[in-house]
């Protein structure tokens, strides 16, 4: 091969990678969306951290900063919140075991919640339920569409934008109650169908107000310690 011709090589190359040339190519995003639905549908655990990247959303008199938690499905998980009070940042961990649920606030010990007090936390586990959570609502997301591939954790994956009606985002997390469709971006892997990451961005902060957050996802199928708390009286 002559000088230009290796020139000429390089040059497709570097372009050819610049668009995701020899790796992850685009597909029809209605596809990617099912996908990812039914890859979700498999998961048994799960680690799943939502943080609120514009507005506010409160709960408990506290505002939600973010929140980590291992899930192993149908309904266990284990949660820490970060959470804001005025000026001073806390953290709150949360376990639940089915009907159970454990609230561990700063420097005291776990004490169960009544049901009227659970329903108030955001419970991550609930965007796996399999009735309305993400493995339902994702494949149904209105005028999707194909942006781009991107690396997450190291793993292509699918870049895709559509929209949602505030009932589904409702369904999965009721804090997020929109008063409007909310829009949506997935990010979903190309070689395992896992949603990896989403933002959501809707009226769904405090009294309506235009908020958004951002759903990361990990640790697909891999271990999660979950403890039954000791109860305290």
């Amino acid at each position: 091969m002559n000088r230009h011709a290796a020139l000429a090589a390089l040059a497709m190359m570097a372009v050819l990678a610049a668009c995701g040339g020899g790796g992850l190519q685009p597909e029809d995003p209605a596809l990617a969306l099912r996908q990812g639905g039914a890859a979700t549908a498999t998961l048994k655990t799960v680690t799943a951290t939502m943080k609120v990247t514009k507005g506010t959303i409160s709960f408990q008199g506290f505002a939600l900063v973010a929140a980590t938690a291992a899930i192993r499905m149908p309904d266990q998980s284990d949660t820490t919140y970060t959470v804001r009070q005025q000026d001073v940042q806390l953290r709150l961990q949360v376990v639940i075991l089915g009907a159970h649920v454990y609230l561990k606030p700063p420097l005291l010990r776990f004490s169960e919640l009544t049901p009227q007090q659970a329903a108030s936390i955001p419970n991550l586990a609930k965007l796996f339920d399999p009735a309305t959570g993400l493995a339902t609502v994702i494949p149904t997301g209105r005028d999707p569409k194909y942006q781009a591939v991107d690396t997450v954790d190291g793993v292509e994956s699918h870049r895709v934008s559509a929209t949602y009606s505030a009932d589904q985002i409702t369904g999965m997390l009721r804090q997020l109650s929109s008063l409007s469709d909310v829009s949506a971006v997935i990010w979903i892997g190309g070689s395992d169908h896992f949603i990896r990451k989403a933002t959501l961005s809707g009226k769904f902060g405090d009294n309506g107000t235009d908020c958004t957050v951002e759903v990361d996802l990990s640790g697909f199928n891999g271990s999660a310690n979950i403890t039954s708390p000791a109860r305290t009286a």
